[in-house]
């Protein structure tokens, strides 16, 4: 039978270890609470965050009763995007300080009272309160604060980011000054969530948060990362580990200076087997299909929607021994015995399907987020998932009679997308891409095995080669979010549990 789609991102990395792996071991450290029963009930749902600075949320609900033992408590709200803080009646959305703010901004986007989401910062803008579309150059039509040198808006009234109007942020506490009304001067107020958006040190001065040796967000402390061997991840600005660049996590790509795992068919990002990004512009030469440097003619998916030959020429890639779409290599599938079908190599079966690749700029938006859904709503769904598919489907209809809004919210978490949805606010652009495109090469290729084929798929099409093979970084990049503030979205092995602990965290009344 078809497996739900949270489990297919988890399913092709145990296939691919052989007893423990890296994420074994990124997960068993700084993981997040456990949102599933242990035995008999559905935890309790999530409390909310409390009000101002980032840090963790209130605690999970007690576990729910039924059986021998009750089940685990539901999994708390974290500060920033998780279970944030009530700022009253509010059209637009509510910061992380208790604020309202209008909704519009790239960086405080949202409605009806719900938690602002950070639109910008994960690639998106905001259009009507939801995350959506490309992100706009930040400048005065787009932003009511500031831009900093990255792009990014800024409320303009933190000490760390002060201006008004889209104009470019300055540093107030570089000055010795505080923040009022978009213009540094007076003395710096005692750092806060109210007046900081980065960190504050431990003699209260704003600093951006953003570096490994001060890393934090929302005026809440400032962390040394490195003593515990972590970075300072981004979104977020949160200590975390992070998995290391390399052939087992990039297998089919390069890494750059930065330790960010990328395609490899770039002129300036050339590369393959995880090894060091190489630009070949600083030699005359360009990226070869396969990506090493060559004199030859440049080939990939920035100029090409077919696929590559060796030599660089791109074709239609609906030939049989010329297969392929999006700038990859051309594969011959005849040589194989296979045939080309929508631009993807297949056997004709379908476990595995074929898969002829993903859209370049692919990206997941994050949930819409609503405040409709009860406590008893949520639990009520959570426990009829947690047995027969029918009760699931029969629980859904019941709410979407007797709660609509709660309905539209929960729907969103029972899509094919649902994974890379729930972890959408908590990536980077690059590794929301990448999940994005690992969930649906997963879904489309092994989605129609059963239980008894599926780890043999997964290890098949995830493998060195395979169709999904390229996407595999997809499931080391969202570690450090799992391990931090999206654990809420870990996919314990039972739906019940994980629909209770992301609708409490994007679907519960504050």
């Amino acid at each position: 039978m078809p497996r739900h789609p949270a489990l297919a991102l988890v399913l092709a990395l145990l296939a691919l270890g052989c007893g423990r792996s890296v994420v074994d071991d990124v997960d068993a450290i700084d993981a997040g609470p456990d949102g599933g029963a242990a035995a008999g009930g559905v935890g309790g749902s999530a409390g909310t965050g409390a009000s101002g600075g980032a840090g963790t949320g209130a605690s999970g609900g007690t576990g729910g009763v039924g059986g021998a033992t009750g089940g685990s408590g539901g999994v708390g709200g974290i500060g920033g995007f998780g279970g944030g803080p009530n700022c009253g009646p509010c059209d637009g959305c509510c910061d992380a300080a208790g604020i309202c703010r209008p909704g519009k901004d790239s960086n405080a986007c949202g409605k009806g009272g719900t938690v602002c989401f950070d639109c910008g910062s994960i690639g998106f803008g905001c259009v009507d309160g939801t995350c959506e579309g490309t992100a706009p150059p930040c400048g005065p039509g787009t932003c009511d604060g500031c831009c900093d040198a990255a792009g990014q808006c800024h409320f303009g009234n933190e000490t760390d980011a002060c201006g008004e109007k889209g104009g470019a942020c300055s540093d107030c506490t570089a000055l010795g000054l505080g923040c009022k009304a978009g213009v540094c001067e007076g003395p710096p107020p005692k750092c806060s969530a109210q007046n900081c958006g980065g960190c504050c040190d431990a003699t209260d001065n704003c600093l951006p948060g953003n570096v490994d040796t001060s890393c934090g967000a929302t005026g809440a402390a400032c962390e040394n990362c490195l003593p515990m061997g972590k970075k300072c991840n981004q979104p977020g600005s949160y200590c975390a580990f992070l998995p290391t660049c390399g052939p087992f996590t990039c297998a089919s790509g390069c890494c750059d200076d930065s330790g960010v795992c990328r395609n490899g068919q770039a002129n300036q990002q050339c590369g393959n087997d995880g090894a060091k990004c190489s630009d070949c512009t600083q030699f005359g030469l360009s990226c070869a299909p396969q990506g090493f440097c060559y004199q030859g003619t440049h080939c990939g998916q920035d100029n090409c929607a077919g696929c590559c030959t060796a030599t660089g020429v791109c074709v239609a890639g609906a030939g049989s021994t010329a297969c392929g779409q999006f700038g990859k290599l051309c594969q011959n599938c005849a040589a194989s015995g296979n045939t080309c079908i929508g631009q993807a190599c297949t056997t004709g079966g379908n476990c595995p399907a074929p898969y002829g690749g993903c859209l370049p700029p692919k990206l997941t938006a994050p949930p819409v987020a609503s405040t409709s859904c009860s406590g008893a709503d949520l639990s009520t769904l959570a426990n009829a998932c947690a047995g027969t598919s029918d009760a699931c489907s029969k629980q859904f209809e019941k709410l979407l009679t007797s709660n609509p809004p709660c309905y539209d919210c929960m729907l969103q978490f029972a899509a094919d997308d649902a994974y890379a949805r729930c972890l959408a606010p908590f990536l980077t652009p690059d590794c929301n891409h990448q999940v994005t495109c690992a969930v649906e090469c997963g879904n489309e290729t092994c989605g129609e095995c059963s239980d008894a084929e599926a780890d043999g798929c997964s290890k098949y099409v995830f493998g060195k080669g395979g169709s999904c093979g390229e996407w595999i970084n997809g499931y080391y990049c969202n570690q450090a979010a799992l391990a931090g503030p999206g654990a809420f979205c870990k996919w314990n092995d039972a739906l019940g549990p994980w629909l209770l602990s992301v609708g409490s965290h994007y679907c519960a009344a504050l």
